[in-house]
């Protein structure tokens, strides 16, 4: 029930989902290695703000 309590709220704040993220990286893309958790998130944060603010106002 946490589990996917935890889902609800990622999804509801526009975070990715890690399970079904490695299920496609692991189903589509074997060759890739799979990221942890935390380098997953990481690298979500460096995209959508790496750049500074993504829109003008």
């Amino acid at each position: 029930m946490w589990a996917r309590l935890a889902t609800l709220v990622r999804r509801v704040a526009g975070m990715p989902d890690y399970a079904a993220y490695t299920a496609h990286l692991r189903r589509c893309h074997p060759e890739r290695p799979v990221p942890s958790e935390r380098e997953f998130f990481a690298d979500y944060l460096r995209t959508r703000y790496g750049d500074g603010a993504s829109r003008c106002c």
